[in-house]
């Protein structure tokens, strides 16, 4: 593999000490980072490299910190500011001493593990110090970026344009860390792969889908952020529509960047944008009781905790398939949870059938626990020919002997061999903004009244009318499998 050079900027924050740090280290024991390769972490704190390490290794959340030293020597520390352009023409010292030590141009990588409102002032400092540019030797430098992707369509092409001033889009990594859950990357074989599925897979079997990501969190020292954002923009927009689309796009042509992302813009492209009226009858908004109370929110926020919302795809293959996509904070469990629930025609052999129709569903969790389950209907031991539902199980725990890599692991590594297949496209961001735009502004005309919900439960009583208008119920989203 290449050499490379990570250079983290935000070092010291929590996405640096809770993701970043421990899947370098992770990828660092397997022995699939590259030979010559060296991390330079960055941010405003006046650590010199030494007093980082250690501190580092004192704050990291790790079982096993076997080879722990061999990797801190590949750790150099720079105190800088990259929104205020301090210290940058020093960090182009570091990256050109490191091109003379291994004597070849390593690939250079930017994290930027930064505040969002600051992340297009540093994008320009970084192009206004010539650290966009490729080493002496050749290469293209890589940037990786987080969500949020804008505030609307409008920031987000704001922000695009500072980027692409400087890097073009296939220097540009725009991570969804479920993307990169084995689980997510599953949803391809489980599909493409087993030939008893894909045909049943349209709005001929198929009735309604229904994704959810819930927290049992609330907003744990994010305040300030959560209360700008709220959960349609923090989860729905990207997490849960990127999640629809894997569920329902066509089989790429191959699994490269450009034949995945084709297919996924096809779907957002064809989501149904909701009229007002519409927004009024296929969506709730809601906040848990004593949010208010959270550190740094405003005294009279309108913030949502919880978003709900029912989508259509306008294509002939789901045309008329409700999906119900929601999330929320302060809920009953922490999941992430896909359930495709099966048309059921009804069985008039089976007395209890007909009566209760007990309809075929595949629930796909993400999280906590990965697996997939499929309820099905058996006969009831007896005498009589009474039916029950049962659940069939995949869990990848107790499947394969092999531990699964944590997502940024493969995300990251995949940087450094410069595949973007699991990352997002500038297309699709724009796109799913526009299906989002609508309701956020809606939302903030209170087309939508704010309701309240009680933390501990699934949400508000208006999700439960909104899908028991439909004659439909929520299916429980946390698998009763899998709990190892």
């Amino acid at each position: 593999m290449q050499a490379a050079v990570f250079v983290i900027f935000g070092a010291t924050g929590n996405l640096a000490k809770k993701r970043i740090f421990p899947a370098l280290f992770a990828l660092s024991k397997q022995n699939l980072l590259p030979p010559k390769f060296k991390i330079i972490a960055a941010a405003r704190t006046p650590f010199s490299s030494q007093i980082f390490r250690r501190t580092l290794r004192e704050t990291l959340d790790l079982q096993n910190k076997d080879n722990w030293e061999d990797f801190t020597q590949k750790i150099d520390y720079l105190p800088l500011d990259v929104a205020q352009d301090f210290n940058l023409k020093d960090l182009g010292g570091l990256l050109d001493d490191f091109e003379k030590e291994v004597k070849t141009c390593p690939q250079r990588i930017f994290y930027m593990a930064i505040a969002p409102d600051i992340f297009e002032k540093a994008t320009k400092n970084l192009g206004k110090n010539g650290l966009h540019q490729s080493c002496r030797h050749g290469g293209k430098p890589r940037i990786i970026i987080e969500k949020p992707f804008g505030w609307d369509l409008k920031s987000a092409r704001s922000l695009a344009a500072s980027i692409t001033k400087y890097f073009t889009q296939d220097q540009i990594y725009r991570i969804d860390h479920y993307l990169g859950k084995e689980t997510v990357q599953n949803i391809f074989a489980f599909r493409f792969a087993n030939e008893i599925f894909e045909p049943l897979w349209s709005n001929q079997y198929i009735d309604s889908v229904q994704i959810t990501t819930a927290e049992r969190i609330g907003t744990e020292g994010r305040g300030e952020f959560y209360d700008k954002t709220g959960a349609l923009r923090d989860i729905l927009q990207n997490h849960l529509i990127q999640l629809m689309t894997l569920i329902t796009m066509d089989a790429p042509t191959n699994f490269d960047a450009k034949s995945i992302n084709q297919k996924k813009l096809e779907i957002v492209r064809g989501i149904k944008k909701l009229t007002a009226d519409e927004i009024k009858t296929h969506t709730v908004r809601s906040q848990y009781e004593d949010y208010l109370a959270e550190e740094k929110i405003a005294p009279d926020s309108k913030t949502e905790t919880y978003a709900l919302t029912k989508l259509f795809i306008d294509n002939p293959r789901w045309q008329g398939v409700p999906f119900y996509l929601r999330t929320g904070k302060k809920l009953e469990g922490k999941v992430t949870s896909i359930i495709i629930q099966f048309k059921e025609k009804g069985h008039k052999l089976f007395k209890n059938f007909s009566q209760k129709p007990l309809p075929n569903h595949i629930t796909i969790q993400i999280q906590p626990n990965e697996g997939i389950g499929i309820r099905l209907a058996a006969k009831k031991p007896g005498l009589g020919q009474e039916l029950e539902p049962v659940d069939m199980e995949f869990c990848y725990k107790t499947s394969f002997d092999k531990p699964q890599p944590e997502a940024y692991e493969r995300l990251l590594l995949d940087v450094m061999l410069g595949d973007q297949s699991l990352f997002m496209s500038e297309d699709l961001i724009e796109e799913s903004w526009k299906v989002i735009d609508p309701i956020e502004e809606a939302w903030a005309k209170n087309l939508v009244p704010l309701s309240s919900y009680k933390p501990g439960g699934w949400g508000p009583k208006e999700a439960d009318e909104l899908i028991e208008k439909d004659g439909r119920t929520w299916l429980a989203p946390l698998l009763t499998i899998c709990r190892i």
